[in-house]
């Protein structure tokens, strides 16, 4: 059986469900612990067996001892409202449920993509460029800081216009797009004291590229923006041209270097082609989405994910 921790309205599950033809269950953290059931039994013999076990909401009871592969993606907190009203109840609620799930996500001796903690150290910034140089990807000079004298003088000892800045995450209640650091950014240069603030040296653009990756699998796909989208092609995605690419060989190595080390087994990565051809390493989102890239270039990526998972699958059973 193929779980996936996700959620069913998540238009990326959807697609590689229509690719997968074994038992598929798919758990919304959402439904627990008020509309989904956990139960885990140990013996208290030497030989006796254990259980492990949950009941999604109108489904019968899953032994995830058979389960072969999880593809956990994009999940939504765990829903405790409206049931729980007081404050420090739903904390502790949330607490131990949050506790029990993570303890049994470590008890799944199975195929992930990707296990939850190496998605969660995956995503973060600083380990990414880390790891990234140490396999041999070229990345931007780059400087993350809170403190206000380091950050004015990286911006100071570089042309105007050639430094950009970048948020770790780019939430809704506070959205930031990557830019240029203008003269009006240096002016509040201390406000960096509140909230370490990524710079980097900007990276002039042939293309810009998403590369996927689904185990050993490669699907790259260039991206050519309007001028105005140079610095983030995300903002000009409706007038971008796509094509599928080809990463130079040394490029695609060092990439699956870095799943390796970083333990994903799925990643979106984004790449800056320089006019001279050099390929830089920006960043990789273990839960990136793929359908904005792969719609426009044909590129089989639901396929490859969905025959991952019933690869495993078949493993694990057989």
């Amino acid at each position: 059986m193929i779980l996936i921790v996700s959620f069913p309205d998540n238009k990326h599950v959807t697609r590689v469900l229509e690719h997968i033809t074994r038992p598929t269950t798919v758990f919304d953290i959402a439904d627990f612990p008020v509309r989904s059931l956990l139960n885990v039994e140990f013996s208290g013999v030497v030989d006796g067996a254990d259980r492990l076990a949950f009941t999604p909401p109108g489904m019968a009871e899953i032994n995830l001892a058979e389960i072969g592969a999880v593809w956990f993606r994009r999940i939504r907190p765990i829903g405790l409202e409206p049931a729980l009203t007081d404050a420090t109840s739903r904390l502790f609620a949330w607490s131990e449920s949050t506790e029990a799930l993570t303890g049994l996500w470590h008890a799944m001796e199975c195929f992930w993509m990707n296990p939850p903690a190496a998605d969660e150290a995956g995503q973060r910034k600083i380990r990414q460029l880390q790891v990234a140089r140490q396999v041999g990807l070229s990345v931007p000079e780059t400087l993350i800081t809170n403190d206000p004298v380091r950050a004015a003088a990286f911006i100071d000892q570089r042309a105007e216009g050639t430094v950009i800045r970048k948020a770790f995450r780019n939430i809704a209640e506070a959205p930031r797009s990557t830019a240029v650091v203008t003269a009006e950014d240096r002016a509040h240069i201390d406000d960096v004291r509140y909230a370490p603030v990524t710079f980097q040296q900007f990276v002039p653009a042939d293309l810009d590229l998403r590369v996927i990756v689904i185990e050993q699998e490669i699907f790259a796909a260039s991206i050519r923006s309007e001028p105005e989208y140079r610095t983030d092609y995300r903002l000009g995605i409706g007038s971008a041209e796509f094509n599928p690419y080809q990463l130079p060989h040394d490029v695609a190595s060092a990439l699956l270097a870095l799943h390796a080390r970083l333990g994903l087994a799925y990643g979106a990565s984004d790449f800056r082609v320089t006019p001279d051809g050099e390929h830089v390493f920006l960043e990789v989102n273990p839960g990136g989405e793929y359908l904005f890239a792969s719609d426009r270039t044909g590129q089989p990526v639901p396929q490859a994910i969905a025959a991952s998972l019933e690869r495993h699958d078949r493993d694990h059973a057989g």
